[in-house]
Order: structure tokens, then sequence, then C-alpha cells
């Protein structure tokens, strides 16, 4: 192939790769690579998610959202989510039968794989005004709310980091 024809291949690939890029930002969304196993069996390792980005989240419990983790976490990017509790709602792991406890009763949670299992257990928490309760589907291996309520504080997420809303995976 000579060297015209290589960077014409080059520019192409590069200008579809941005267009795709540019359709997504024009509709509102953006479209992350999911790096890690930590929302495993919902969507695994190597999978592209198409979210919705927001600028004001109205909070719903089992959002799959995008996240820009607090600093004190510590993680590099972007986190991939779900929402388990909103502003006001007290949660609490687990009941007898290892059922993570929302506002007193077991939260369903056939996403998780793990036939209820939460894996850390954490006293009760009450999420704060502006902020959200975040767990990976993956309960074993999230480093998600219950991590850094233990190693940082209360765990919880302000409202307005999250980035986006994934509606389809």
């Amino acid at each position: 192939m000579t060297r015209a024809r290589t960077l014409a291949l080059v520019l192409l690939t590069a200008a579809l790769t941005a267009g795709c890029g540019l359709a997504y930002s024009i509709r509102g969304q953006r479209a992350f690579d999911v790096r890690s196993e930590s929302m495993a069996p919902t969507i695994q390792p190597g999978t592209r998610v198409v979210a919705d980005l927001v600028d004001h989240y109205t909070p719903r419990t089992g959002d799959i959202v995008v996240i820009q983790p607090p600093e004190k976490w510590g993680a590099n990017g972007p986190v991939l989510t779900r929402v388990i509790g909103i502003p006001g709602s007290t949660l609490k792991c687990c009941d007898a039968n290892g059922k993570v406890l929302l506002d007193d009763k077991p939260l369903l949670e056939p996403y998780t794989g793990l036939n209820g299992n939460a894996d850390r257990y954490f006293d009760a928490v009450t999420v704060p005004s502006g902020r959200v309760w975040v767990m990976g589907d993956n309960r074993e291996l999230a480093l998600d709310s219950r991590s850094y309520r233990r190693m940082l504080g209360d765990g919880t997420v302000p409202v307005e980091n999250v980035i986006g809303v994934v509606h389809s995976e």
C-alpha cells in the first residue's frame, strides 16, 4: 500500500470515529467502554454502552448511571454503577435472606446473579439530600458506596456527579 493510501485510510478511519462521537454528542449522548467487571453479569467488560447525558439528574432507584466518582475515591475516570438509594431513603445490608433492605423492605435485585447475597454487609445509612448510594451489580468485586463508606465517610455520591443514564444495555 502506498503512503498516500495509508494516510487516506488513517484519515478516513479517524473521521468515521470522530463522526460517531459527534453523532452521539448531537443527540446528547456519549459512549463509554466498560473496562471493569463491577456491573457483570448485567454489563460485561468490553461492552460499549451509550448514556444519555444529564445536566440535572433526578435519581431513581435501579438506574444504571455513569458517574464521576468523588475525588477521594481515587478512581481514574468515569464509573458505571447502579443507583440503589436516592435522597431520603435508608439502606441496610442485609436481612436474614441476604437481601439489601431499602426503607426496611427487601430490594429485589435479579440483576446481581448472587441469589440476593450482597456480599459486604453495612449498617443502616440514610442517603442525604442531593446524594445517591450506588452499588455495582457484581457485589463481590465492585468498589462502590459500601467500600467508601468504610474507608472515607458515608459513601454517597453527589447527584451532580452523575454524567449520564444508560437506558439500554
